[in-house]
């Protein structure tokens, strides 16, 4: 015997009226069409999912809201994580030229080069001073680019462990460019 779920979402999840529907409440949240038009897609195929669990105690629609608003904050929640990441050294710069990619200034100067060479390994020997579980994080996140999300999927650590060594691993690198060269540098980096 079908249960109401079946009722309600075997047809409706597919009319333009439900669509509607979830897409205005996700309007109400996320407040960008674009975004609005994902949340209810993604909100869509999780009633579907989870048509099962409508039990009939409350109105469909009702059930549909919550399914809608939690969908939808999910997906502010996610957002606002990656707003809290640092951005990519490998995004372009104000050239539109990955910071990778660039290439050694060809007019500068000798001392200007080995200064470079030298600022490099101080940061290193600093960096490596923490010991090796800092040293493969510290050149994955800002100088091979990775994202600190990327670097815990790659090296299969939660992401709250990459960011507290990249952290440390920043500051003492930091420490290393005051220690050698003044505080003008390592506010440079």
């Amino acid at each position: 015997m079908p249960n109401a779920a079946s009722a309600h979402l075997g047809h409706d999840l597919s009319s333009p009226q439900i669509r509607s529907y979830v897409f205005s409440i996700a309007m109400k949240y996320v407040k960008d069409e674009e975004a609005a038009a994902d949340v209810t897609q993604e909100a869509l195929l999780l009633a579907h999912r989870h048509r099962d669990s409508f039990r009939g105690d409350a109105q469909f629609s009702t059930w549909l809201y919550r399914v809608a608003a939690t969908t939808s904050l999910m997906w502010l929640r996610r957002q606002r994580r990656i707003g809290r990441e640092v951005p990519s050294s490998r995004a372009p710069d104000d050239d539109g030229e990955s910071l990778l990619d660039s290439r050694p200034d060809p007019h500068a100067s000798p001392e200007g080069v080995t200064a470079g060479g030298e600022l490099i390994q101080r940061v290193a020997a600093g960096v490596a001073a923490l010991g090796t579980k800092y040293v493969s994080i510290f050149w994955m996140r800002y100088l091979e680019g990775y994202t600190e999300t990327e670097i815990a999927d790659r090296l299969g650590l939660s992401l709250a462990t990459v960011k507290t060594r990249a952290h440390r691993a920043k500051q003492a690198a930091r420490a290393s460019l005051v220690d050698g060269a003044g505080a003008s540098l390592a506010r440079a980096a």
